[in-house]
């Protein structure tokens, strides 16, 4: 009996084992999977965003965005799940502190209107919001600028749109860094103002010179990092 209890117990150890690698190896493929839904749909929104879009991100407090955020204004409107929130005339990508992991952050997407009496022509109210990736230990975004060819933070009231847009990120718990750039197609674009002919201001001219570290013209790429980072 003696040595049948042993038997019993080392094959539940086993058994126990494979489930929790089993376990963990899901977890990993839903982690990785809501990560490339997320990228998938940052690319098919950016890349056909139409000339009439506004494109702010900046430090500075307003009623118009809260600090750090990055809204788009007068065009099509990501992660919509609803009638209201597809016909919403703006929408905001902001960091706030996360609600389910300690000492992290999460990137809400908010879906904004504007208030029945509303005291100025930018002021919004949030109609919807959602996590869009929670337990961030790091996020930033950075924007080409193709007049000053090289990358800034800030882009408040530019006559023209960024060429490409960076995302880079992490997760609490996991060593690997993502980072992703993607192409914009449109926005910020005052066509009244551009002489008959002139191509779009963000569109890529032969012999152009692309971003720094090799990003590519039209898509998304990712560019691995120091310590494993993808």
């Amino acid at each position: 009996m003696a040595l049948l209890t042993i038997i019993i117990g080392g094959v539940y150890g086993v058994a126990n084992g494979a489930l929790s690698v089993g376990k963990a190896m899901s977890d990993r493929r839903l982690h990785e999977t809501r990560i490339m839904n997320f990228v998938s749909a940052w690319r098919e929104y950016l890349e056909t965003l139409p000339p009439e879009t506004r494109i702010t991100v900046g430090e500075k407090p307003s009623r118009k965005f809260g600090k750090g955020s990055l809204l788009f204004e007068n065009g099509s409107v990501p992660f919509a799940w609803t009638r209201a929130v597809k016909l919403s005339p703006a929408v905001e990508f902001k960091m706030v502190r996360s609600a389910t992991v300690p000492k992290s952050s999460d990137l809400m997407v908010i879906h904004l209107a504007k208030p029945e009496r509303a005291t100025s022509p930018d002021e919004y109210e949030p109609i919807a919001k959602m996590p869009l990736l929670e337990g961030l230990s790091e996020f930033s975004w950075q924007f080409y600028d193709p007049e000053k060819k090289k990358w800034v933070v800030l882009w408040e009231d530019k006559p023209h749109p960024p060429l490409f847009m960076r995302l880079r990120f992490a997760f609490m718990g996991d060593p690997k860094t993502y980072e992703y750039v993607f192409w914009l197609s449109g926005g910020n674009q005052v066509n009244d103002a551009l002489p008959p002919g002139t191509p779009p201001p963000n569109s890529l001219q032969p012999g152009a010179t692309p971003p720094p570290g090799g990003a590519p013209a039209a898509g998304i790429g990712t560019q691995p990092q120091p310590g494993g980072a993808q």
